[in-house]
């Protein structure tokens, strides 16, 4: 375990209101359209492409700090909507399930990634809920898949008994209370700069289209997380694995981070001190520079 003793601040950068989109891409997957953007992908060389996967309630700019340093370092990088969130389609299906997002996340690998820009691997980032996404995928040993990166996540988010007591609760009010309790996040994310959650503001060109996530994405994420258990699976996990978390974070504490590691035979876990949930906005340059010198390993 790699523990970092230092307590750099660094600052929350880059701002996702000053990203322009060059250009709208949607995919048609698993009958339903999952919106993404990429960079540096048109001329395919002997490079894996790095995709990004987002968490519950988020979207693609959840990660937008991590985004905009590969694109700048050249790296070919892909990220994406999960089906209800951000703009990808939310209406006409109700499945939103982690095995079904993980079925979306591998059919855009084989048709996208693969199939329409011609790379051959991939090493995919994950954040939170989307890194249980991406550990359902690698317990599956996909031949494309390179390396992982799991930030801030759990293999079992309830794994003490009154856990899942707590996500019942929650789910209920969750249900009773949707957009009360949603715009109550916003509080908890002004800290760290709204221009990384401009579902709340109105710098940021949404072309008439909300970047919240639906009703039963949101309901159904917390139905996921209370029964979600991939620990007797991790074993299976071959690729080398690097796990960050913050010392700092509630929503997916150091325990889960450590437990992961335990259970991934080739995995290395980074602890950033001072860092919550959203380690890869308030940390970003040291989020940045552990990553990179994974990918480069």
């Amino acid at each position: 375990m790699n523990f970092l003793n230092n307590t750099e601040q660094n600052s929350i950068h880059p701002n996702a209101t000053e990203y322009e989109i060059q250009k709208e891409r949607y995919a048609h997957i698993n009958n339903i359209q999952i919106y993404y953007e990429c960079e540096n992908a048109e001329q395919p060389d002997d490079r894996s492409a790095i995709l990004l996967i987002h968490g519950w309630t988020a979207n693609r700019l959840r990660l937008h700090p991590l985004y905009i340093q590969l694109i700048e370092a050249k790296y070919p990088v892909f990220r994406l909507d999960l089906r209800g969130h951000g703009w990808s389609q939310k209406e006409a299906t109700h499945d939103f399930s982690f095995n079904i997002m993980k079925d979306d996340i591998d059919k855009f690998i084989q048709t996208i990634i693969i199939g329409k820009y011609g790379f051959k691997k991939v090493i995919v980032i994950a954040h939170s809920m989307g890194g249980c996404i991406a550990q359902l995928l690698a317990i599956e040993q996909p031949t494309y898949l390179e390396k992982l990166v799991l930030i801030a996540t759990s293999a079992n988010w309830a794994d003490k008994p009154f856990l899942k007591i707590i996500y019942w609760l929650f789910i209920q009010y969750y249900k009773s209370h949707f957009w009360k309790k949603y715009m109550k996040k916003k509080d908890g994310h002004e800290p760290l700069g709204l221009e990384h959650f401009p579902m709340w503001g109105t710098k940021y060109n949404t072309h008439g289209r909300t970047l919240f996530t639906c009703f039963h994405a949101t309901i159904q994420g917390l139905e996921n997380m209370r029964i979600f258990d991939a620990r007797k699976l991790l074993h299976n996990v071959q690729v080398p694995t690097l796990i960050i978390v913050g010392e700092k974070d509630i929503d997916a504490p150091l325990r889960y981070s450590k437990k992961i590691h335990d259970l991934i035979p080739n995995s290395e876990l980074v602890v950033i001190p001072e860092a919550n949930h959203d380690v890869v906005i308030g940390k970003a340059i040291t989020a940045y520079e552990h990553i990179k010198n994974f990918i480069n390993s």
